[in-house]
């Protein structure tokens, strides 16, 4: 069965959903297919997760009410107050969408157009966005696949609450937002016998400077806008800004806490996981939690000329979202898309507004 809309938007978060805003207001019919639900990767954060942006930071385009209403502005918020928030949005916007409906592929014609697949309906289109966003695909390191089977080993998005952790000895293995939150969750529950935090170099960033909430000051000096082709941007994105933490830092956790912390996972030997700073974390009675990021996939797509759609690392050769080797491409959501914040609610709606009126002014032509 086909079916044919002017632009298919993959992928149903922030970015495919402020997508769909705009493009309504361009009068552009569209249509969201979302392998999963609206909003998932949200509802699959675990129970204690709180946001690390402020309250004011997390706005989306056209929605009718505030982040986290009635809390304080620099405050950060729960989880609850974010499914709250997307709930609302979803109902405003309205857009027309397919959940539980993978795009299996997206592929371009020899007519400059586009043929999404899914496994029970294939789309013809001018324009795809793809909004799959930079937390799409959990990434491992190698030691993870060495690992024996005997080993308990979860990924931070499987992770929900410290009940499914095996008691004994836990592992956690990465210092940014989710590492320490989950690390700080499992020591509050008091049930384990010892917590390893590998700590990955992370930058830790203080929530308030000389009683001045830190994101204010980052709006006064405009890093949340910066650029990563600017030379301040090359600069501090290449040192992996995004990467920041907010408190509890590692020390935090290992003061409060008692939790013992170790440098980089390096590899395996017969002792166990040895890590950058000479130590070495044994395997017994151990559960490994990896919180390790995440990596963006897009081999789904299939461009006409790949070489010149996809760099060497397999990322998009874009225009501030705009593929000119790919004409009817678009991205929307990627990390760095065209600020620093563009991954975040407070930078992904300007992304979509350009993205959109990209198209807008394309169909005019």
């Amino acid at each position: 069965m086909e079916g044919s809309v002017e632009a298919v938007i993959v992928g149903g978060g922030q970015a495919g959903i402020a997508t769909s805003y705009f493009l309504q207001q361009s009068q552009i019919k569209s249509v969201v297919l979302e392998k999963d639900r609206a909003f998932s990767e949200w509802y699959g954060r675990w129970d204690s997760f709180h946001m690390n942006t402020a309250n004011w930071m997390n706005s989306l385009p056209g929605s009718p009410e505030e982040f986290a209403a009635g809390a304080s502005r620099d405050a950060l918020g729960m989880k609850a107050d974010a499914l709250r928030y997307f709930e609302s949005y979803l109902a405003a916007v309205n857009p027309l969408i397919r959940e539980h409906t993978e795009a299996t592929s997206v592929r371009q014609t020899q007519h400059d157009t586009w043929c999404v697949a899914t496994p029970d309906f294939t789309y013809e289109t001018d324009y795809v966005v793809i909004c799959t966003g930079a937390f799409r695909n959990p990434k491992f390191p190698l030691v993870a696949a060495e690992l024996p089977s005997t080993i308990p080993q979860l990924h931070s998005r499987e992770y929900r609450n410290p009940d499914q952790i095996e008691e004994g000895h836990v592992l956690i293995v990465g210092s940014g937002n989710s590492g320490v939150q989950i690390c700080e969750d499992l020591a509050r529950s008091g049930r384990f016998d010892k917590l390893t935090l590998s700590v990955s170099g992370n930058l830790t960033v203080p929530f308030e400077v000389l009683g001045i909430p830190i994101y204010t000051i980052m709006r006064w000096f405009r890093l949340m806008d910066l650029k990563p082709n600017s030379w301040l941007g090359k600069k501090l994105l290449r040192a992996d800004i995004g990467g920041r933490t907010m408190p509890p830092s590692p020390s935090q956790l290992a003061e409060t806490y008692g939790v013992n912390l170790v440098g980089k996972v390096s590899g395996l030997n017969p002792a166990g996981i040895f890590c950058s700073d000479g130590e070495t974390v044994p395997l017994e009675s151990l559960s490994v939690i990896w919180c390790t990021g995440f990596q963006a996939r897009y081999d789904f797509i299939q461009p006409l000329n790949r070489h010149d759609t996809f760099d060497m690392a397999g990322q998009p050769i874009h225009e501030r979202g705009q593929v000119p080797a790919a004409p009817g491409l678009y991205f929307v959501g990627m990390r760095h898309q065209y600020t620093a914040t563009s991954q975040d609610l407070y930078g992904v709606g300007r992304d979509a507004q350009y993205v959109a009126q990209h198209i807008a002014a394309t169909r005019m032509n």
